[in-house]
């Protein structure tokens, strides 16, 4: 598979190692391997263990990556890994947002939608990328020329109520716009703000920089391996007219938003 242009192999091992190699197939089909060369491409190996016995888990774990007696929790927590070994891998190179990432299909033009955790990106990536093309609901990578590094992870996902762990599903599974030939350049950054109680519709408000720094700073993966990171932060808020912040409550609401900060001349 592929991860911000990082080529990552994933060996399944024990006696799972069959039904988790489908099950990684089918969670990360968007991020599938096309064979082609890529920028800045590098490639790693995730050595991953899914294991029935418990005992033989025991003596069989050492120099794997990952390992686990339960298919959906090596899943979940395979996830992360790969978004880490990515990010780490394109440090100081990318500027990598923590947001939901979604383009126009006609234009190209991107909507970085930024924040911590809990603000609602997968919710927001599941709802908008029905009408907008899904680049990532993780992590946003920006090259220099401010061109989108596409990242379409499988979405975590709790499938039931009383479901303990996140299943992990392909974006085409719930319908989602693919990706296309692009390119995607970003047109829009937007600093997330979800408040269960907000009434009406979403808000959107122009930060100034100075005041937009400080959280772009915090949702940004290795700020310190950049170069002058805080002059290259500024210099891409400037680009696309300053940092927006969206005030809402539903996701749902956050689409007239999107629309009109992507629909436009590429």
């Amino acid at each position: 598979m592929r991860a911000l242009e990082v080529a990552i192999d994933v060996a399944c091992t024990g006696s799972g190692g069959p039904e988790l190699a489908r099950a990684v197939a089918a969670a990360w089909d968007w991020c599938a391997d096309d064979e082609a060369q890529q920028p800045h491409e590098s490639h790693r190996r995730l050595t991953v263990l899914l294991e029935d016995d418990a005992h033989l888990l025991a003596t069989t774990a050492a120099g794997t990556d990952l390992f686990g007696t339960d298919l959906t929790m090596v899943m979940d927590r395979l996830s992360p890994v790969i978004t880490r070994l990515a990010v780490t891998e394109r440090a100081g190179d990318l500027t990598m947002f923590h947001a939901c990432a979604l383009a126009d299909p006609v234009t190209g033009n991107t909507a970085v939608l930024f924040g911590p955790s809990g603000t609602g990106k997968t919710t927001l990536a599941r709802t908008l990328g029905t009408d907008f093309v899904y680049l990532t609901d993780e992590t946003a990578g920006v090259t220099r020329e401010g061109l989108m590094v596409p990242y379409p992870k499988p979405l975590s996902i709790l499938l039931a109520p009383r479901d303990r762990l996140k299943h992990q599903v392909s974006p085409g599974e719930l319908g989602l716009q693919p990706i296309g030939s692009g390119p995607y350049r970003l047109t829009a950054l937007v600093q997330l703000r979800r408040i269960p109680d907000h009434r009406g519709e979403a808000t959107l408000e122009v930060l100034p920089t100075i005041d937009a720094l400080p959280e772009m700073v915090t949702q940004t993966s290795y700020t310190r391996l950049m170069e002058r990171p805080l002059h290259r932060l500024a210099a891409l808020a400037e680009s696309v007219g300053g940092v927006r912040r969206a005030t809402y409550a539903e996701a749902a609401q956050l689409l007239p938003v999107v629309r009109d900060l992507v629909t436009g001349p590429s």
